[in-house]
């Protein structure tokens, strides 16, 4: 046996890292915007104005039946 004692060899340290990961919630906002719009489109609507005439009593006309007006001539 030896009884001679030596100091220690001692290499320098290594390092190791442990990464450790916690969730943290983080808000993320998202605009939204909605524009109403509005937008007019031409629809055609008819409308038939109707006229009635009530031509009286046929006898009482001051025209004789059948007959025209005699137009005159304009030439001369």
């Amino acid at each position: 046996m030896s009884h001679c004692s030596y100091d220690p060899i001692v290499c320098p340290p290594k390092r190791i890292i442990n990464h450790q990961f916690y969730p943290q919630v983080v808000p993320v906002v998202h605009p939204i915007e909605i524009v109403n719009q509005t937008h007019i489109i031409p629809v055609p609507h008819h409308v038939f104005p109707v006229t009635v005439r009530d031509p009286g009593d046929p006898c009482c006309h001051t025209m004789s039946h059948g007959k025209r007006p005699v137009r005159k001539s304009a030439k001369r």
